[in-house]
């Protein structure tokens, strides 16, 4: 039987004549596999291909918008003149005593389209006077449809007689001053026309509203007028 020297090496033990006597760590485990690639059923394609076109769809849109989206119609009064404007008369009842109004107003109006891409189209434009909150005349205005960055000048006239329900403790006082605040309104339907598409499902309201201080036979000068939403 054999046993070890003292201070020697036995067979169960083995240097390492390398590494000066130190065990190197161990590798470290490989990464495990990448799962399997899935492969796109034909309904998810067809979904995919869906998301795409609607998202194109619309980023042109907005592009569209962007470009054509149309300015409000611009309306102003160029010259208006009061050849009338009197109460000449008075409907008595027995209960009521109604002023009645006779006028003559002609104004012309400049109509018109800033926009340098889009047409409008008018339907059913018209002006409107109003005296102390009480509508005294209508007329139409006879502009259909304008091209892109174009002005027209438009005649309305307004002329008639008819009772008004207005206190008629104001009358007086601006008829001796010789100064009469007539508001002009402008409304109707406008359509337009982006290039060769028209748009004939989407309808917006044209509102305008003209604040005048009128002389009697003395023609006014230019006055911007408003847009109301």
């Amino acid at each position: 039987m054999n046993h070890p020297h003292e201070g020697g090496v036995g067979y169960n033990e083995v240097p390492n004549m390398h590494t000066g006597g130190v065990v190197p760590n161990p590798p470290p485990p490989l990464p495990p596999p990448p799962p399997p690639r899935r492969r796109l059923i034909p309904f998810r394609i067809v979904v995919r291909s869906l998301v795409a076109v609607s998202a194109s769809i619309g980023v042109l849109a907005l592009l569209i918008l962007f470009i054509y989206w149309p300015r409000a119609v611009r309306v102003a009064v160029a010259t208006a003149t009061l050849a009338v404007f009197e109460v000449d008369r008075f409907d008595i009842t027995p209960t009521t005593i109604t002023p009645v109004l006779s006028y003559n107003l002609t104004a012309i109006l400049a109509v018109s389209n800033p926009n340098r891409r889009v047409s409008v189209y008018y339907d059913r434009l018209q002006a409107v006077g109003f005296y102390e909150f009480q509508r005294f005349g209508r007329a139409a205005l006879p502009v259909a449809f304008q091209g892109a960055r174009r002005t027209d000048a438009v005649r309305a006239v307004l002329a008639g007689s008819l009772p008004m329900n207005f206190t008629f403790d104001a009358y007086p006082g601006h008829r001796r001053n010789g100064v009469f605040p007539v508001d002009l309104w402008v409304d109707g339907v406008v359509r337009y026309r982006f290039g060769k598409l028209t748009n004939t499902m989407v309808a917006s309201t044209l509102k305008v509203r003209c604040s005048l201080e009128l002389k009697l036979t003395v023609a006014s000068g230019w006055v911007d007028c408003a847009t109301w939403s």
